[in-house]
């Protein structure tokens, strides 16, 4: 008996110090280029910048790398110019002892932004990075022009994770279960499941990023992150930001409650809430589409973007070949037979949108209640703080709201003067009319051309 407990003994000691010593590992770049990596605050960040145009950062999450945002960076880079990097500890990163949580984070976003010398630039954010982005805009407001929070827990409380994923950031014995996850891929996918709704839509990429972090890196950030949100301190912070802000969550998030976009709503002056059916965790991967179109029409204030978030009709391609436009709707020669690939992936949809609405037009007003976007009938309708849609606007609203918004798309753009106190006469729009009985080219032509039904 005496030799069974001595031999469970030295097998807990050897337990303990092998869990200390992965505990304790780091990790450093061994060739950093200059066009890759930047040195901010001690540490090697990859980083990578793409597009022309207003500034647009990408933060992305716990366990993640800036790879989870290469298809909204595509999309991005069409108006913007979208700069994104791996946090210290994660991706292609260095990855040292300490140094993580959501304040570290804070400062190492502000390190990139000096950087670059960036000012107003947007900051999407996913899970941790999400709460990164809302520590430097509160912050550092000159910085930070808009906010996007994707997935962002308010309080410690709203982080759920699943139990082999849970074990693997435990103090003691955590190191050990996260190692094994290091070496075996099926352990990581097991870690990764939850995240997704759809099991499809579990990316390698999202698996391998799982497992590139470290013991330290990753138990630390989430540790850490978690006393710095806990007691909703991180949304009482937020109360001074002033830019508008918006709030994106899956409906079936597994990891972080969706609750929290009411949470981070209600603690900023603007704000407007965007809830994804049928999506967890990661809607960047899991709704490329829709999830493109609501920061489009976030950043830029139009509307729009939102009516192209979902495919056209099946009924469209009947009796036409797509390919005969250059669309490739059939799937991968290569073996991957479980995803097609998405025509709209690198399609310029910003061609066509030439009207841009003024911010003031999409913004709630200060103080006001946020602004809902929620998929029904096959499109995003504008709620309430009820959650009630708003009645239809009659035809006669909607055509003198589109001839307020005119520009050169449907009209000519009246010139600024050179005393901006002597201001034309304004245009009378000619009454609308029934036209008079007989044949169409009897009809009377209105002095700004032909009217459109």
């Amino acid at each position: 008996m005496s030799t069974i407990l001595i031999v469970l003994f030295l097998l807990i000691v050897v337990v303990v110090a092998a869990s200390f010593a992965l505990g304790r590992a780091t990790y450093e770049v061994d060739s950093a280029r200059d066009t890759e990596f930047l040195e901010l605050d001690g540490a090697w960040v990859r980083y990578d910048v793409i597009g022309g145009g207003p500034p647009v950062i990408l933060v992305h999450g716990w366990l993640g790398s800036s790879r989870v945002w290469e298809a909204l960076a595509r999309r991005l880079a069409q108006r913007f110019t979208v700069y994104s990097l791996d946090l210290t500890g994660f991706g292609e990163s260095d990855k040292p002892l300490s140094g993580y949580g959501v304040r570290n984070g804070s400062r190492l976003l502000y390190a990139f932004c000096a950087h670059f010398g960036l000012t107003r630039a947007s900051v999407i954010g996913h899970d941790l990075g999400g709460n990164m982005a809302v520590k430097l805009a509160a912050d550092h407001p000159d910085v930070v022009g808009r906010v996007v929070l994707v997935s962002a827990p308010a309080d410690e409380d709203q982080i759920d994770l699943p139990t082999p994923l849970w074990l693997a950031t435990l103090p003691l014995v955590g190191p050990l279960f996260y190692s094994l996850g290091r070496a075996f891929r099926p352990v990581r996918r097991m870690w990764m499941r939850p995240f997704v709704a759809d099991p499809d839509d579990l990316t390698d990429e999202l698996v391998e990023d799982a497992g590139k972090s470290t013991p330290a890196a990753a138990a630390r950030t989430l540790s850490i992150s978690r006393r710095e949100i806990a007691r909703g301190r991180l949304v009482r912070q937020a109360k001074v930001i002033k830019m508008p802000m918006l709030v994106v969550s899956g409906e079936e998030d597994q990891i972080v409650d969706p609750h929290s976009v009411s949470a981070w709503a209600g603690s900023v002056q603007r704000a407007e809430i965007c809830l994804i059916d049928a999506c967890g965790h990661v809607p960047m991967i899991e709704r490329p589409a829709e999830f493109a179109a609501q920061i489009l029409a976030f950043l830029t204030g139009d509307a729009r973007y939102l009516d192209q978030s979902a495919p056209p009709p099946a009924d469209d391609f009947e009796g036409e070949d797509p390919s005969e436009d250059g669309q490739d709707l059939s799937f991968p020669e290569n073996g991957d037979h479980l995803r097609p690939i998405d025509p709209y992936g690198d399609t310029d949809d910003t061609a066509d949108l030439t009207v841009e609405y003024p911010i003031e037009d999409v913004s709630p007003e200060p103080d006001g209640p946020p602004r809902i976007h929620r998929k029904r009938d096959g499109g995003y309708h504008a709620e309430d703080h009820d959650g009630q849609s708003p009645a239809p606007e009659p035809p006669e609203e909607r055509l003198r709201d589109r001839d307020r918004r005119a520009t050169s798309a449907d009209g000519p753009i009246p010139e600024l003067p050179a005393d901006l106190f002597d201001w034309p006469e304004p245009r009378r729009q000619p009454r609308r009319s029934q036209p008079p009985e007989g044949p169409e080219d009897d009809a009377p032509e209105s002095p700004n051309g032909p009217s459109r039904a």
